[in-house]
């Protein structure tokens, strides 16, 4: 192959994904090209694939964003970034190179523009998880749990994916009591390995539990929570949110789909709080949350490695999208130039 050709990942439309060989991008003053060395596979992109997400992204390289890459070639006009150095934020990332920035749902830098993040303290597979761990840290904050006095707070999941599990694990490290619903085995002994109570809502049978459901189960022996994630973005799990979290009290809808229908009833007789948290920028305070993020992995006060269940080229990334499975998998790495 050329030096001037690449791979690339193509998503012309939904339920197609493609490998295709295509010009390397070239770079303008201000711009950086890095090469992907490390990404993931999020939920998002799985969405875009399947057709259930909004965003849409027919380039070469898709919306990949979960990225950790190398500067390979920096704009003269671009400071404090030099070849070699490791990136985070990288965007259009299903390819082997990439000069674009993930910038959608980042606030200010939407219209301000912005480069990529210099960690070189830390792994290509590590910058990999800087995004979903912003995402979390975000969720975390609007739930605002610190509002709460004189009891320990309480929290429950719907959806133990990537997110979820980091976000656990981080409202944990907080001295939040966590449960969590989720259908698959392997990702609820990762939660109960840090402390989580989990709940399969796929166990509630007619024949075995007659009318008796997961949300009864979890009223039963966890209780109310003051805050209740929606991390699955499907509407009936949203109304089980709402069911279980506490009168007066937020949930907080992170979990992605084209429309809601919000139950008015309910949520004005319990007076709940419904809170859409964006990616990585909190709208409340301004804050963007890549660096914090990033600090965070590098304490190695998370587990996210653990959560890798499968590393492919893309070759072999075609197949994956293909036949993805959650039921076996948390987190997918590609590794474009395997």
């Amino acid at each position: 192959m050329s030096n001037q050709m690449m791979k690339a990942l193509l998503f012309p439309d939904k339920w197609q994904v493609e490998l295709i060989t295509t010009e390397k991008p070239q770079i303008g003053p201000n711009e950086v090209l890095a090469e992907i060395r490390s990404i993931g596979i999020c939920g998002t992109d799985v969405g875009i694939y399947e057709g259930t997400h909004w965003i849409t992204a027919h380039g070469p390289g898709g919306h990949g964003h979960e990225t950790g890459g190398i500067a390979v070639e920096v704009g003269e006009n671009v400071t404090g970034i030099k070849p070699g150095d490791h990136l985070a934020r990288l965007g259009a990332g299903f390819a082997q190179y990439s000069k674009e920035v993930n910038i959608l749902g980042q606030g200010n830098d939407e219209i301000t523009g912005a480069l990529p993040i210099v960690r070189n303290d830390l792994s290509f597979e590590e910058l990999t998880f800087a995004d979903p761990v912003a995402c979390a840290i975000n969720c975390a904050d609007r739930a605002e749990l610190d509002r709460i006095e004189g009891r320990k707070p309480k929290a429950i999941i719907l959806g133990l994916g990537p997110i979820g599990l980091i976000l656990a694990q981080i409202l944990v490290n907080r001295g939040v009591e966590v449960a969590g619903s989720e259908p698959y085995e392997h990702k609820r002994q990762f939660a109960e390995s840090f402390g989580v109570k989990t709940f399969n809502p796929y166990s509630f049978r007619r024949s075995v539990n007659g009318t008796k459901t997961y949300v009864d189960q979890i009223k039963e022996d966890f209780g109310e929570a003051d805050v209740v994630f929606e991390m699955v973005g499907r509407n009936e799990v949203l109304v089980d949110a709402i069911d279980l979290v506490r009168p007066g009290y937020r949930v907080l809808v992170f979990g992605a789909q084209k429309m809601q229908m919000i139950p008015y009833m309910e949520c004005r007789l319990k007076g709940v709080e419904i809170v859409y948290p964006q990616a990585t920028w909190n709208a409340k305070n301004n804050t963007n949350y890549w660096h914090h993020a990033l600090d965070l992995i590098a304490s190695k006060e998370l587990q996210l490695l653990e959560l890798i269940s499968r590393r492919v080229s893309l070759e072999e990334a075609v197949h994956v999208f293909e036949y993805y499975n959650r039921e076996e998998w948390i987190k997918v790495i590609i590794e474009p130039f395997q």
